[in-house]
């Protein structure tokens, strides 16, 4: 068999696992690759972070339990799913390869995001086949389903837009995309939004990535509701999310400690995070709004602060780089 005759298996190869596992095919999906205990698949995902599994035992355990019962079924990811920036080297009965694999960026449980992974492979041939001895990825589509996030480079260019997050925007009063760059429409929250966008840039400039994530809040004045917003720099991608509440509460409960605020202190301050009005929050919590404003009042003394939108930003940016 000549070179080109391999790369095209090879090619064929990277596909195949994929359509397998879209198509909830174990069986198909076994065949692609070395049944050895050296057969190793690694992975990183947004949602859940690194993991690394050796040997064909564990890793097909894994999978035939994946595959088979929790797997949503797509056939365009299976399908439509395109091989990009490809480098393949071919050596004897080793090869490897380098690529791109861009889905169609479906919204499914817990896989929200642009589509994008980053593959790596490494093959031997086996009885005259090519299968798969090395499966490594970088995937930035984890999130909740129906997360309302965009992906942004430096500058703020909106390269991809969740379905969540396209239907608010519609509505935006204070985010609009101008020449398919988001701002906000209050100038100097636009000013913080840019120098966030900066920051995140610049976590990828070392020789690692770093990863990291603020808060942009908006305020209204005081007693209006506040908004609140996050960019997230994550292995070289900047998002920017409209509903961080999971990050929102991460940031209250470690302030809460810092600043020593009692339960109730801290779930009147996690209301206003959310944007409620003081006179909302105080129905929320089933008191009244001088017992609300009193609470309120204690947190600013504790805090240093002495308005809302302040007090927003103080807590949640505890901890910049969670």
């Amino acid at each position: 068999m000549g070179e080109a005759e391999d790369r095209e298996e090879l090619i064929a190869l990277m596909h195949a696992t994929r359509i397998a596992i879209w198509t909830k095919n174990y069986p198909a999906w076994a065949e692609c690759f070395v049944h050895e205990p050296h057969m190793v698949r690694w992975g990183y995902l947004r949602g859940g972070g690194i993991f690394a599994r050796r040997g064909w035992d564990d890793v097909s355990r894994r999978a035939k339990i994946y595959i088979e019962g929790e797997m949503p079924y797509d056939e365009a990811y299976a399908y439509q799913t395109t091989i990009e920036n490809l480098i393949l080297r071919i050596h004897g009965d080793m090869a490897w390869a380098i690529y791109d694999q861009q889905h169609p960026g479906h919204d499914f449980p817990d896989h929200v995001g642009p589509g994008l992974t980053r593959e790596m492979r490494v093959f031997e041939r086996h009885d005259g086949r090519w299968r798969i001895a090395v499966l490594a990825f970088l995937s930035n589509d984890a999130s909740p389903s129906g997360t309302a996030m965009l992906l942004l480079n430096s500058d703020g260019k909106v390269m991809w837009t969740s379905a969540s997050a396209a239907k608010r925007l519609e509505d935006d009063d204070d985010l609009v995309i101008r020449n398919g760059r988001l701002t906000v429409r209050n100038t100097a929250c636009n000013r913080k939004l840019q120098n966030a966008l900066r920051w995140a840039a610049d976590l990828d400039n070392a020789f690692s990535s770093e990863r990291g994530s603020v808060p942009i809040v908006l305020g209204a004045g005081e007693g209006l509701p506040t908004r609140v917003w996050w960019v997230v720099a994550d292995s070289g991608a900047i998002y920017f999310l409209l509903d961080g509440q999971p990050m929102t509460d991460k940031r209250l409960d470690v302030a809460a400690t810092i600043y020593g605020l009692s339960a109730g202190q801290k779930r009147l301050a996690g209301f206003i995070a959310e944007g409620l009005t003081l006179p909302d929050a105080a129905r929320q919590m089933g008191i009244s709004a001088n017992t609300a404003r009193t609470h309120l009042q204690r947190i600013y003394d504790k805090t240093g602060v002495h308005n809302q939108p302040a007090l927003v930003r103080v807590l949640l940016s505890v901890g910049v780089n969670m």
